[in-house]
Formats: structure tokens, sequence, C-alpha cells
């Protein structure tokens, strides 16, 4: 390490904030064992220092490399026992840091995508599609606040609690769709049990059930394979949006995607989006953590906990406007419908 605290690319005390915040602000209550581990990696310079020499140090990554591992149940729950694990896997867990990327592909952000949506038939299009399992919404039964729909039968149950007083928009039926695909510097093919292993990772060690509703989902995209396209979002989406039918209302949505890119790359997306609108009329909705678009946070009030902001966006002649719709838990427990009220 130089002398100012420097690792690689990265400042030594950045990352260890990164860590604190993610401890008290993502993980706090919700994760008690990833709110621990965060706060002891960012307490040792040791496990500080090897995680900052990693391109991309974030903890999602760090923690499922080593989950992938262990597996959830030999998660290590300790500062010591964690640092004799990497100690003994360093190797294992650099490469996984290396050549992997953090790829939450959590169906329960379904929940905020569904009452988004516009009317069916749809020609859906997700980037930073994962492992598109969120591109088969219509195949998952839901209960918002006891208002259900959905086939009851379906492998994977979303519930999605109502906060505030106005109701989410529940549609009356799940949408038609007739096209969907999926976009991702590295696409997870479900169907490979070491790429499946890793979404699985993932998740948060302590989190059960959300594990439980992943296995599920990813049995039904082994059922319904999606088509996943290798690409970058700007470069590669017209090319693909080309491909959707005519006949179906174009959507273009996204979970925790944006904030991963630089404010330049999200500019270029949304660039890309309003260009393509010269030709056809298309919907953007993106569900992503607050600071990611200005546009989303100038309309949203302050909440004490970490709320996705949901905002759509209908682009027609090169045009259009974000409008925020919704604050939503980041792996979809609940939603805040805001579209329609002053809320400024």
């Amino acid at each position: 390490m130089t002398q100012a605290g420097r690792v690689g690319d990265h400042d030594i005390e950045d990352v260890r904030m990164k860590y604190r915040r993610f401890a008290d602000v993502e993980a706090g209550t919700y994760s008690p064992l990833y709110h621990e581990l965060s706060h002891a990696v960012a307490s040792d310079d040791e496990l500080l220092g090897f995680i900052t020499s990693m391109p991309e140090p974030q903890p999602n990554l760090f923690f499922a490399s080593v989950q992938y591992l262990t597996g959830a149940g030999s998660m290590p729950t300790t500062l010591r026992d964690l640092k004799g694990f990497v100690e003994a896997r360093r190797n294992d867990v650099s490469d996984l840091m290396l050549s992997r990327r953090t790829q939450t592909n959590e169906v329960g952000r379904c929940t905020a995508i569904l009452p988004a949506l516009p009317p069916g038939p749809l020609a859906l299009l997700e980037v930073g599609a994962s492992g598109g399992l969120c591109l088969l919404l219509d195949h998952y039964s839901y209960d918002f606040a006891g208002v259900r729909l959905g086939d009851p039968l379906s492998q994977v149950h979303l519930r999605c609690a109502q906060v505030g007083p106005i109701p989410i928009p529940v549609p009356a039926s799940l949408p038609r769709v007739e096209w969907r695909r999926g976009l991702d510097l590295q696409p997870i093919d479900v169907g490979r049990p070491e790429e499946s292993d890793w979404l699985l990772a993932c998740v948060w060690a302590d989190h059960e059930e959300r594990r439980e509703r992943l296995r599920a989902a990813i049995d039904v995209a082994r059922t319904n394979p999606v088509r996943l396209d290798a690409g970058d979002l700007t470069t590669d989406l017209p090319r693909i949006l080309d491909q959707a039918p005519a006949g179906a209302t174009l959507v273009v949505f996204h979970s925790a995607v944006l904030h991963y890119l630089r404010p330049d790359a999200r500019a270029a997306f949304a660039a890309t989006l309003a260009d393509y609108s010269l030709g056809r009329d298309l919907f953007w909705i993106s569900n992503d953590a607050p600071g990611v678009l200005p546009d989303l946070d100038r309309g949203a009030p302050a909440r004490p906990d970490l709320k996705f902001r949901l905002g759509r966006a209908i682009f027609s002649g090169g045009r259009g406007e974000l409008e925020l719709l919704g604050l939503a838990h980041y792996h979809g427990w609940d939603l805040e419908w805001l579209a329609g009220a002053d809320h400024g």
C-alpha cells in the first residue's frame, strides 16, 4: 500500500466506508449476518487490503464469492472465521472476484415492475438481465396486500406489502407477453449448475426464504427458457430492439442495474432509448437505487430506509420524461405508490 492509502485503483478508506454503509444502510436488521460481517471487514486492514486489490471491491461480490465456496450453511459468521477462510482460499476467492459480477437476479423485484407495465400485448427487453428470471414475471403468482393474481399453482409466489395510503395499481390479470429478451454483459445460463449456483450465492446467506424462491424461479426458467444476449446496454440495445414484433408494446426495463454504471453511461443509455423512439415508441421502466437518476430523486419524498426509485417514461419521437411512480423495497417486499400524489 502506498502512503496515500491506495491498493490498486481503490482507496482503502473509501472501501472501508463502502462496507460500513453496506452494513448500516443495506444489511441493518434485515441481514444481521451481513451487518456483522461488513463491519468486521471495515475494521480489519488486512481483509480490506485484499478486497481493495480487486478491480471491484463491492461487498455483495466479496460475500457472494465466499458463499459460493462455502455454501450458505457454512458461511463464516465472525471476523476470525472470515479471515481464516480468506487466508486458506485466497486464490479461489480472488479468482471469483476477478471473473464474476454481482448478479442478484431477485425475482421479488417483479412486484415493482408489474404495476408499472402498460397493457399488453408486450415485447419485453430487460437490460442487466442476469439469468432472465424477471422476464418471466407472467409465470409467477402475486399477493399485493391481499390482492392476488396469477396462477396459484405457480412454483413462485411473490408477496408485496402496501406502504402508504395509495393502493398499488394491481392489474386485473397478468400481461400477455409476446416477446421477451435479455441483455447482459455476462448472461447466466440457469441450465448450468455452476451458473445457477452463482445466482444462489448472490443471495445473502441468512435469507433462506429468498434462496428458496430463487430456486423455484430457476426451475421455472429451465422449463421456459428465455433468450439472453451478451452485450452492452447502449451499443447493443438497438439491434435487439429491432427484433421485437411490431404489434406489441415495447418495454425496456431494469432493476438494480444503472447504479453499477458511471453517470455518463447512464446518460448514454437514456439517449439510446430516446434515439430509438424516433422510429418506434417505447416504455422505459427503471427500478434502481437513490442517486442514480436525478429526475426521480427530485420527486422522491425522504424516507429513513433504503428505497429504490420506481420510474417510468414513454419515449416517442425522440422525447420522454421519467415519472416517479413509487418507492420499492430493493428486494420487492413492499411498495409505496406515489404517482398522482402531492408528495413534493
